[in-house]
């Protein structure tokens, strides 16, 4: 249960993501009247989760023996989509570009969890480390979401996957018996357990903001070319 609730969270998030990042669009169209101002606010307003999304790409590549090229900071308007950050990586086998593509995801949750997990065990009350914690939370929990190229061979990953997994489950159904049997341990559940209650925290935040900006907007389009 509490592993399908943090499938729901994850899912959860990334859709928040995206409605935060169209809310913010449209407010900061409205303020500048510039499609170009907007796009340079996006990039130094995200930017710190920005550096840890690339880097995250070089650090997978890396260490899969993947050549790289240069890291590029600077935002694009490319076919209608923004670019914030981009890597040069070499072409390779769909398993190593998936690892790659979800890199920024394992990189930016553990980064969430660590840093939730380290304000649960803080015994004194400090409002600068709590304000910073969520600050850095909120640039890795809205970054970390790969971009449509950076996911080619993900679904080919898990596609495989679930199909070795089948063909176990048909040739020996004790191999999966034996899968759920370590998921229900004390330890693999107090896990997702508290997982679910770290990734509550991102999810509050992107609410709270899409929310409070959709309050400042009036919550209707805003026809842009």
């Amino acid at each position: 249960m509490y592993a399908f609730l943090f499938i729901f969270e994850f899912i959860l998030l990334f859709f928040l993501a995206k409605f935060l990042i169209r809310a913010l669009s449209r407010l900061f169209l409205k303020i500048t009247k510039s499609e170009s101002i907007t796009v340079t606010l996006f990039f130094y307003l995200f930017l710190p989760g920005i550096i840890v999304h690339e880097l995250s790409h070089l650090l997978a590549a890396g260490l899969l023996f993947v050549k790289t090229g240069d890291m590029e900071l600077t935002p694009k308007v490319t076919g209608g989509e923004v670019r914030l950050g981009s890597v040069g990586i070499e072409k390779t086998d769909f398993l190593r570009r998936a690892i790659i593509g979800v890199a920024p995801v394992l990189v930016g949750i553990s980064i969430i969890f660590g840093i939730l997990f380290s304000l649960q065990k803080l015994n004194a009350m400090n409002l600068g480390i709590y304000a910073l914690s969520f600050y850095i939370i909120f640039e890795v929990g809205n970054t970390l979401f790969s971009s449509r190229k950076d996911l080619e061979g993900a679904v080919e990953l898990l596609l495989t996957f679930i199909f070795i997994f089948g063909a176990l489950f048909l040739i020996r159904g004790e191999i999966a018996g034996a899968f759920f049997q370590v998921l229900q341990r004390n330890e693999i559940i107090n896990f997702f357990k508290n997982a679910d209650l770290f990734l509550i925290v991102p999810i509050l935040l992107d609410l709270v903001i899409v929310v409070f900006v959709r309050f400042l907007i009036g919550g209707k389009p805003t026809d842009s070319s």
